[in-house]
């Protein structure tokens, strides 16, 4: 098997670009959000391109631990996952080399997930999944990082080779820069969200916090802010 890194994040968190970075690995292979076909089809939220991802990801935990596993001849494997789609399910379909939690302050994540859908709950931005699910692998055998992705976009260069050698990767050039574009690896759910990091060949720069949001978006951001703060205050400084 390759050597697995499962990254764990929520939504809006540069998650995607960081995909097509690691995707550049020579030797590398990525999957977009491998459970969350299993997260549609038990909790059956109304999400753009629900019904495109059942149809085509697997919708059982045993049916995700097949695909993994299938990966049986690259050297590498990225897995781009969702804390909320993790949670209540079991951890023993991979069998990662290190653990990548990715953060992003919640009144950027909230303010980003409601120009898509609007109304939202705690659960659908992934950060009290996220800060549980970190204490829960504190006591294992492999690395478990996390980084805030705006600083990691503060010099993505230098950066990215300190968190490649902080989870046993050899730092590579070619992470900082990809084809503009649909990529072959898109999971289905591509048409409502990507539209703009498929206008991307590599990291921009971080955006400004905004304002604080209407009532409903900013209680969304108190009730996950201390998770996000704990996450912090564990994070990897470049």
């Amino acid at each position: 098997m390759p050597k697995i890194i499962h990254a764990i994040s929520g939504p809006r968190n540069i998650s995607t670009a960081l995909m097509y970075s690691f995707a550049q690995r020579p030797g590398c292979e990525v999957i977009d959000e491998p459970m969350y076909g299993v997260y549609l089809k038990e909790l059956d939220p109304d999400h753009p391109g629900k019904e495109e991802t059942l149809a085509q990801w697997p919708t059982s935990v045993e049916g995700v631990e097949e695909w993994v596993r299938s990966f049986d001849q690259c050297q590498e494997l990225y897995l781009k996952n969702m804390a909320h789609h993790m949670d209540g399910q079991p951890w023993h379909w991979v069998e990662p080399s290190a653990y990548l939690f990715w953060i992003r302050h919640p009144r950027k994540v909230v303010q980003s997930f409601t120009k898509v859908i609007d109304t939202i709950v705690p659960k659908d931005i992934g950060l009290l999944e996220e800060w549980d699910q970190f204490q829960q692998l504190q006591h294992g055998n492999v690395p478990v990082v996390v980084v805030d992705s705006d600083e990691m976009l503060a010099n993505p260069a230098r950066n990215m080779a300190i968190l490649c050698q902080a989870i046993g990767l050899a730092p590579r050039e070619e992470m900082m820069n990809w084809p503009p574009g649909k990529k072959e690896y898109d999971g289905p759910w591509w048409p409502h969200w990507y539209a703009n990091v498929h206008k991307s060949e590599g990291f921009g720069p971080a955006k400004a916090m905004p304002q604080p949001l209407r009532e409903d978006h900013e209680a969304i951001v108190t009730a996950t802010l201390p998770a996000y703060e704990a996450l912090y205050n564990h994070r990897l400084q470049f």
